[in-house]
């Protein structure tokens, strides 16, 4: 989610900003272009008059708009102006005024991708088509974005709202020696009668997680921990195994389907995997699952796809070493096939405010489409020191995987990005990070991203909770939820919330999802 704990988190002062701009600069004067980046997909026949755009973030996704800002207004004469960071539990504090008010203090933002169907629904997003239309590349691009992201954190409706920047997604991380030592092995395979792997399913990684901690943990070692709080992620954790047992969030008629079909019993198999957790397990917060991966406390973790990454440093070269990424395990379906569902949870999408000045617009639609561009975005999901994360079909290439092992050659280093060596050390590394990244985005299950998404996802994470911490049972806690659903969508208005979710349904079955129940 691009969380990383390395990076100081601060406003900048206007002397701070042009200062970490030019040094951008410097470096790309010194070092050239170099792979992924592009000479400008713009038409030769439209640039920009020297057009600064001010843009608004929040502060765990850094720093590429600084060191890209040299580079479009060498491209295309458009600029960064000023940034304005907000923290990620201000969101809606800090965009909505500015959406409504008559001169919004930023040209362009950046926002939890969880926000997008909403802001565009009502028509505080500018509709990006128009602009594209006169950019070169267009087209190529909407080809070049996975499904998994494209069509539901950049379309709405079957118009252009948004540019995705960030590819959040659920992944397996884990460590490859102790499923390669041969006691484990022996171990293992004697007590389940199969072979030590790699978990496929849910069932498979609920044993595993449970050997790894009957023979570890005394050793303060445990098989894995699961995001218990706060309940408005811890939810999504679920919705990695429920959606693999059949489980969806409405029928087309607005009816919860959170509490139908086989959703206790994925909630059993969920609180089964919790209970092999250490000390704390049914409380576990987003920090403490990524403390206890750097400091090698878990063999397995179901987490984003960058807690592999901005760990690396702070876990020292050999834990570093010892870490892979794979495919969230999956269930096994009637007709034989397996069905995997990590959810996108989070990730980030670009969009214009409706009521920025029309003089800016455009120049802020070009600034965001050159970001999420493959010319440019190929070095900034490669960078520690940016927050992104893989989200297009180049990302995932060999040529990507390079990028990884080597300086950024966007930008130089400064006290904003003190150091330009890469993320890994070596490419088999990178290679085998981008291979587990891509099979989990290739199953992308998307969250909700309408009206009353927060307000759903803290309803349903509360339940959870009641069920892991054994104050209501699983089916109770489920129907509980389903209620809560109900009183939501009446609250915020069925017939707007059944329309939102019909576009969500159309979107899920462009992506090659079936949700229609």
């Amino acid at each position: 989610m691009g969380a990383f704990k390395h990076l100081v988190n601060k406003r900048l002062s206007r002397r701070d900003f042009v200062k970490g701009s030019a040094m951008a600069g410097g470096a790309l004067a010194l070092g050239g272009m170099g792979t992924g980046l592009g000479a400008g997909s713009l038409k030769a026949e439209k640039r920009f008059a020297d057009i600064e755009v001010a843009g608004l973030w929040d502060n765990n996704w850094q720093n590429a708009p600084m060191w890209l800002s040299p580079l479009l207004q060498e491209e295309a004469g458009v600029s960064l102006k000023s940034r304005e960071l907000y923290d990620a539990g201000e969101t809606t504090a800090k965009i909505v005024p500015q959406l409504l008010s008559n001169n919004p203090r930023f040209d362009w933002f950046c926002m939890p991708s969880l926000y997008f169907g909403l802001f565009a629904e009502v028509g505080l997003l500018e509709p990006l088509d128009q602009y594209l239309d006169n950019f070169g590349g267009s087209e190529e691009y909407f080809d070049w974005i996975m499904p998994g992201y494209g069509e539901f954190y950049s379309q709405w409706g079957g118009q252009t709202y948004g540019l995705m920047v960030d590819g959040d997604i659920h992944n397996l991380h884990y460590r490859p020696s102790y499923f390669a030592d041969a006691d484990n092995q022996n171990e293992f395979s004697k007590r389940f009668q199969r072979e030590l792997t790699v978990p496929t399913t849910w069932e498979e990684y609920r044993d595993t997680a449970r050997f790894f901690t009957d023979k570890y943990s005394s050793q303060d070692i445990y098989g894995t921990s699961v995001v218990m709080n706060p309940p408005n992620f811890s939810w999504g954790f679920w919705m990695d195994v429920a959606g693999s047992y059949g489980v969806t969030y409405f029928d087309r008629n607005m009816n919860p389907q959170i509490n139908q079909g086989r959703a206790a019993e994925s909630l059993e198999m969920f609180k089964e995997i919790v209970e092999t957790g250490p000390p704390g397990k049914t409380s576990m917060s987003i920090g403490e699952t990524i403390a206890r991966w750097e400091s090698g406390a878990d063999v397995m973790s179901v987490w984003w796809i960058d807690l592999a990454e901005f760990t690396v440093r702070s876990q020292g070269l050999e834990r570093a070493s010892d870490q892979a990424t794979a495919l969230v395990p999956g269930t096994m379906q009637a007709d034989g096939s397996m069905k995997h569902t990590p959810v996108a949870l989070y990730s980030r999408t670009l969009a214009v405010p409706a009521n920025a000045s029309e003089e800016v617009k455009e120049a802020a639609a070009y600034f965001i489409y050159r970001m999420s561009h493959p010319d440019y975005s190929m070095n900034i999901v490669a960078d520690p020191f940016c927050g992104s994360d893989p989200y297009g079909k180049t990302h995932f290439t060999d040529e990507a995987a390079q990028m990884y092992t080597e300086p950024n050659p966007q930008r130089g280093t400064d006290e904003l990005w003190p150091v330009n060596d890469g993320i890994f050390k070596t490419f088999d590394q990178a290679r085998r990070h981008l291979d587990g990244c891509e099979a989990n985005v290739e199953n992308a299950f998307p969250q909700i991203y309408w009206e009353g998404a927060g307000e759903y996802g803290d309803a349903l994470g509360r339940a959870i909770s009641k069920f892991i911490s054994d104050e209501l049972g699983a089916q109770e806690a489920l129907d509980e939820a389903a209620e809560e659903w109900v009183k939501i969508t009446q609250k915020l208005g069925y017939d707007s919330q059944k329309s939102q979710h019909d576009k969500f349904l159309e979107a899920t079955k462009r992506a090659g999802l079936n949700f229609d129940v």
